[in-house]
């Protein structure tokens, strides 16, 4: 995936590379090519140990240690314990292995490794207190390598851990880096304005290492549940250098903050405080706790930042001649600060020109971890990096192209595919949509690997997304399936006909109280297999499945026929007026004599009907009824090794995806007590060895790196969770891109409901066969987000789409960010938006805005009207002169 190497050539004295190649004494400038002098890079080195000491060592983890210049200083530390150090190089593995044992400072604590950054394998998970990835960041491909990265670390961290990421380049600062070093050339400023400008931007654009806006980490954070914590710090130092100007380091932290420095009180620069002496007058008279010295100008950068904003003016010199100094060096203010007693942080302003200096009184203040100290503005993680230049990629295995984030279902980044239907026409017209078509995949040989392409339209669709959906219910797929191998082992210990045999007579014993078609029973079994009995005997019976977790509120649960519960659960629950109560124990209960009792419709209190639910889910917007359809969609499909993640009580989409493994005839495996779900690379290799493809449950986070790690290693793997509403299953196929698994799709559209273009941001709508059947008992509701498909069911039926309320972006590097709130242009959130209510045949009725064209097979039942009297007719019924248009339809 990429060299770690790439940023290990440093010395004792330094610890990041320069801009150009290192030199014999260090790293060379990047304005005269010059060694950078060895005072610059001692006081740069200093200020990066002083900055991880702040931090707990007794366990540390080095990624890229490179020469040891940080691992021969802090390993000496008597606070360490242990110091774990990785390297690409075995030069330097080898070097430091002879400098560490010449040393029994070092022996003692020191444990080095050959390996790539991004492989973490059998390094022990919630180990470290700190890891420290000093000037490796901007040596990787794409910031979804960062990402990636940063979800393998985590996880290595003890509880309260933290990541240090130190010589991060600032992304906001590229043009006014480039102006610096483009007028420091001999002649520059004498030269053409607008060649000057072309040169800077072409330079901008070919940079070859990844810059990131220090906004990024605040964003990961709101995305990775386990940070909670962000620490984001300019470089201490009296120098001034591309380093302490243009670098920094950002710390992720596991423990709960003990300050948000956020909303500390603020005194603006050249309001309340105008100088040096101003500061300390201000700080002497009223002793803050916290203070946030705001929009100090930069003294680093101001000579280069005033140089790029002349050249957009003719009037103005461009040269790098010295200005009049708008403030004192940051590093004065900073020590004017600490003299009285104070601790200083300074850290990025509201403006790339600008700083912010917070000061803290640490008798005031806790000691602990920091958060909020740069008040970053809420951004998009997506936007806050460039993307390197091809050019500096190494050549060989790991230059290939962007492996992609990892799945987070439903928020964070979810994989897409790279091709996707053409846009539908660019002018609203009151007429039916046109069908979606998928182009086919680049291809590749053997010697040229596919390009990589961006997503033509906000579409992402695997393949066979028009395929008709699988026929006959549940109970009837599985029943096929015990027939075919009956011995076949379906769970640990079970074979398919005994689960069959199980279940069967547990839907009598469930038909005797009641259960059947349109009741409900809720199950709470932490036992796979005591949930595979279940789910299969209540889908036997026709009720609707009701899985839920004993501990959470149920208070707007179906009210069920039967409560099938483990003995936990049967702790936890209250009685439920009118409705039978078993318990059971795992999937325990005599067979019946003759081993066979099947339920017939002779059994039943009504036959099944083809609508009626498999599954009910409780949500915030009403009762989730899934169809049977969401499982069939499995039957088409090549059977595929299911392995059981889920922690504690199954939830409905662990139903749905138990069985769809079990109406495709693959086995369920569940892992001991000797796996640690929490690490991915321990997860992968166990599902290799079982041959499984598909995971069920497993937290987001694992989720995701496991997916990222399936790609990196050629693994096939697939994933599924979303909304009960809309469900989404992600697979990953060795040599392609994650995708929808076949009948699953997303859509990105615009205010008019068409698919929005490349790098765009739409609003997210789940299609295929992932969408459920809609709210039960709530027409509003269901009208609200069950929007028709504008492009159709298969066979050019009508279908249905759930409007997610929410953001999301197809990104170049082919993933669909989900984003939180709505789209800017999402009509359902817009005040001033008119609607019609269409409905179609099979008396499905829907909001839709009345600007957008209305899909084939709907017909529109009340004309443009606001929102409210929309939302009005939705509860009504249906008129007769809708019936006869739904005649003429049909």
């Amino acid at each position: 995936m990429f060299d770690s190497g790439l940023n290990e050539q440093r010395d004792a004295l330094a610890t990041v590379p320069g801009d150009g190649p290192a030199g014999p004494t260090g790293p060379v400038s990047s304005y005269d090519a010059l060694p950078i002098p060895p005072a610059h890079l001692r006081e740069w080195r200093d200020a990066t140990l002083g900055r991880i000491r702040e931090l707990p060592r007794r366990r540390v983890l080095e990624i890229g240690a490179g020469t040891g210049a940080l691992l021969t200083r802090l390993a000496c530390d008597e606070e360490v314990r242990e110091y774990w150090a990785t390297a690409s190089s075995p030069a330097h593995v080898a070097a430091l292995t002879a400098r560490v044992a010449a040393d029994p400072a070092l022996r003692e604590k020191v444990r080095l490794d050959c390996r790539d950054a991004e492989d973490t394998h059998g390094l022990p998970a919630g180990h470290f207190d700190t890891i420290v990835v000093d000037s490796l960041v901007p040596s990787l491909p794409g910031l979804a390598h960062l990402r990636a990265l940063v979800e393998r670390l985590l996880p290595l961290l003890a509880p309260g851990g933290a990541l240090f990421l130190g010589g991060l380049r600032n992304l906001d600062l590229a043009h006014c880096f480039r102006t610096g070093t483009a007028l420091a050339r001999p002649g520059a400023a004498r030269g053409d304005r607008e060649a000057l400008r072309r040169r800077i931007d072409r330079e901008v654009a070919e940079e070859r290492e990844l810059l990131l806006a220090p906004a990024l980490f605040d964003a990961l954070a709101r995305e990775l549940p386990a940070v909670r914590a962000v620490d984001v710090r300019v470089q201490r130092g009296v120098q001034h250098n591309e380093l302490t100007r243009y670098r920094y380091d950002a710390v992720l932290t596991t423990a709960a903050p003990a300050a948000d420095l956020t909303a500390a009180p603020r005194a603006r620069w050249g309001e309340e405080i105008t100088g040096t002496d101003g500061l300390v007058g201000h700080l002497r008279a009223r002793r803050p706790a916290l203070l946030r010295v705001a929009a100090v100008p930069n003294r680093r950068v101001h000579d280069e930042y005033a140089a790029m904003q002349s050249l957009f003016d003719p009037l103005e010199s461009i040269d790098l001649a010295p200005q009049d100094a708008p403030a004192p060096a940051p590093e004065v203010l900073c020590r004017a600060a600490e003299r009285l007693g104070y601790r200083a942080l300074p850290t990025w302003g509201e403006r790339p020109d600008l700083l912010d200096i917070v000061l803290l009184d640490p008798e005031q203040v806790p000691a602990g971890p920091l958060t909020g100290v740069y008040a970053a503005p809420v951004v998009e993680a997506a936007g806050c990096a460039n993307t390197p230049a091809a050019a500096v990629r190494p050549a060989g295995p790991d230059a290939g192209p962007d492996a992609g984030p990892p799945v987070r279902l439903p928020k964070g980044a979810i994989p897409s595919a790279r091709t996707a239907p053409d846009t539908l026409p660019p002018h609203p017209v009151r007429a039916a949509a046109p069908a979606p078509s998928v182009p086919s995949a680049p291809t590749a040989t053997a010697d040229r690997p596919a390009p990589r392409t961006r997503p033509a339209t906000g579409i992402w669709a695997g393949t066979d997304t028009d395929a008709p959906p699988a026929e006959g219910n549940v109970a009837s797929l599985f029943a096929a399936q015990v027939a075919r191998a009956p011995g076949a082992l379906a769970l640990p210990g079970l074979a398919y006909a005994e689960l069959d045999a199980r279940s069967d007579l547990l839907a009598h014993a469930l038909l005797e109280h009641r259960a059947g078609p349109g009741t409900c029973v809720l199950t709470a079994l932490s036992s796979p297999a005591g949930f595979a009995v279940a789910a299969l005997a209540v889908v036997k019976t026709g009720a609707s499945l009701l899985p839920v977790d004993p501990a959470l509120d149920l208070g707007d649960a179906p009210h069920p026929a039967v409560l099938l519960l483990d003995e936990t659960a049967d702790l936890l629950l209250p009685a439920v007026p009118g409705a039978a109560r078993l318990v059971r124990e795992e999937a325990a209960g005599p067979l019946p004599p003759a081993g066979h009792w099947p339920v017939t419709d002779a059994d039943r209190l009504r036959p099944p009907c083809p609508g009626d639910p498999l599954l009910l889910v409780p949500g915030e917007d009403g009762t989730v009824a899934v169809g049977g359809e969401a499982v069939a969609a499995a039957a088409g499909a090549a059977p595929a090794d299911t392995a059981w993640l889920v922690r504690g009580y199954p939830d409905g989409d662990a139903a749905i995806g138990l069985l769809s493994t079990l109406v495709s005839g693959a086995r369920v495996h569940v892992p001991d007590g000797s796996l640690t779900r929490d690490v991915p690379h321990e997860v992968l290799g166990w599902l290799r060895r079982r041959g499984a493809r598909m995971v069920l449950g497993g937290a987001d986070d694992v989720l995701g790196a496991l997916l990222a790690l399936a790609r990196a290693e050629g693994a096939g793997l697939s994933v599924s969770g979303g909304w009960a509403e809309g469900r989404l299953v992600v697979e990953q196929v060795p040599g392609s891109p994650p995708r929808p698994a076949p009948g699953y799709r997303a859509y990105l559209l615009d205010a008019l409901l068409r698919p929005v273009g490349p790098g765009e941001t739409g609003s997210l709508y789940i299609a295929g066969a992932g969408v459920a059947q809609g709210y039960a008992g709530e027409p509003g509701a269901d009208g609200e987000r069950f929007l028709p498909d504008p492009f159709g069911g298969p066979g050019g039926g009508t279908a249905r789409m759930w409007r997610t309320g929410r953001a999301a972006r197809l990104d170049e590097d082919g993933s669909l960010r989900v984003l939180d709130g709505p789209a800017h242009d999402d009509p359902f959130a817009d005040e001033h938006a008119t609607f019609v209510v269409l409905a179609d045949a099979t008396g499905h009725r829907a909001l839709w805005p009345a600007t957008a064209a209305i899909p084939e097979g709907w017909y529109e039942t009340h004309g443009e009207d606001a929102y409210a009297p929309c939302l009005d007719h939705l509860h009504s019924p249906l008129d007769d002169d809708l019936g006869d248009h739904l005649d003429d339809l049909i």
